[in-house]
């Protein structure tokens, strides 16, 4: 047995009676307080380490290794004393577990110590996987960490659609979901401060929209403008729109896109009157507007004279008539023919004048005709940019 008190101690020692029965009856009290009381045991009936039931609060008790007080090992009405068994303890109270680290988790996995929880911070509960802190939740929420993406996974978990941050953000971002599901064809937009609502718009592309593209490649959702037959079915969507405008395919199982290719279009004139006589989808040839061209051309001929030799010689003055096979010859006194200046001569036998044997004057005739040039080209058309159409479906 144990020491009784600090003193005392069994087997009990040879001395006085009154010592010797003092000791007994304190031993006596020690193991009869090991069954149980309502009062905690006095320290002079105490003894380090020795157990005792307080029938007070039904709870198994041990002296501390100082003789100074009593630790509450269990409860009594707790199946194992209420503590968590090695295999499948169940708790029914609160946990505590150290703070711990990254390093040092203080819950962790058999065989796998680098994945478990630690607390990083006040009201910061971590999680770490392969020894690297991944997401946390804390008064903001939850907080994946390290541009992660939260999964969310399908029925047969095989594939999932991931929601992940940019790869850099100028500064904090929240986007703050609508409180309805909106109506059908509804948009997602947002107010400029992140809160998103669903509102009815048009569709971003109607179908039947017809773009030019700059490539030779039509997008996904969009057919090339080429005049093709396509299926009724398989495009439900757009034969809806467009019908057997633009051709009627085999009469029942197909229709015919645009077919744009090499061709301007013109907008429909709907009653306008700039391009009267129109109907929709309807096409033209090339043509060029009735129109006159200005051309101007300048001669220059400042008249001249021609000369003929007489078959005598004129002498002294007076009107006279000199005969000449054909024709006759005036020559008037004053050395005009007429009245005009411009056909002056000097009527005379003056030898070597340049005026000698002059005759007849007569004015000149000229007609002239101008062309004006054409181009070449076999069509009339602006300077362009060879680009494909495309039609949305």
């Amino acid at each position: 047995m144990s020491f009784v008190n600090e003193t005392k101690s069994t087997p009990i020692q040879n001395d006085t009676g009154a010592s010797v029965r003092s000791d007994i009856n304190s031993n006596m009290a020690a193991i009869y307080s090991l069954n149980a009381s309502s009062s905690t045991p006095s320290a002079a009936n105490s003894v380090a380490r020795m157990i005792w039931a307080d029938e007070s609060t039904d709870e198994l008790k041990i002296r501390n290794g100082t003789n100074t007080s009593f630790i509450t090992i269990g409860s009594l009405n707790e199946t194992n004393l209420g503590l968590a068994k090695v295999a499948s303890p169940a708790f029914t109270g609160n946990v505590t577990v150290p703070a711990g680290t990254v390093s040092s988790l203080p819950i962790s996995f058999t065989g796998d110590t680098n994945t478990g929880f630690f607390k990083n911070s006040a009201d910061d509960f971590s999680i770490v996987t392969g020894g690297t802190r991944r997401a946390h939740v804390d008064s903001n929420g939850i907080t994946i960490r390290d541009r992660k993406a939260l999964r969310l996974r399908d029925t047969s978990n095989s594939n999932y659609v991931a929601i992940r941050a940019p790869s850099n953000v100028a500064s904090n971002i929240t986007l703050t979901l609508p409180s309805s599901d909106g109506d059908a064809n509804d948009v997602l937009q947002s107010d400029g401060s992140g809160n998103l609502s669903f509102t009815a718009l048009p569709q971003a592309v109607p179908t039947g929209s017809v773009h030019m593209m700059a490539t030779t490649t039509a997008p996904a959702g969009y057919l090339k403008c080429d005049g093709s037959a396509i299926s009724r079915t398989t495009y439900a969507a757009l034969f809806t729109i467009i019908g057997t405008t633009w051709g009627a395919g085999n009469g029942s199982s197909t229709f015919n896109t645009p077919d744009l290719r090499g061709e301007f279009v013109r907008g429909w004139d709907d009653g306008k009157g700039t391009d009267s006589g129109r109907s929709f989808a309807s096409s033209q040839g090339d043509n060029n507007k009735q129109h006159n061209h200005s051309a101007s051309s300048t001669i220059t001929d400042p008249g001249h004279f021609h000369y003929v030799a007489s078959d005598e010689s004129i002498s002294g003055s007076g009107n006279r008539l000199e005969a000449k096979t054909g024709q006759d010859l005036r020559f008037a006194t004053n050395g005009f023919v007429g009245n005009d200046s411009r056909q002056d001569y000097v009527a005379g036998a003056v030898t070597g004048a340049a005026d000698t044997g002059r005759s007849e004057v007569k004015t000149t005739s000229i007609s002239a005709s101008v062309t004006v040039a054409n181009s070449a080209a076999g069509e009339a058309r602006p300077r362009n940019i060879a680009m494909m159409y495309v039609i949305k479906t």
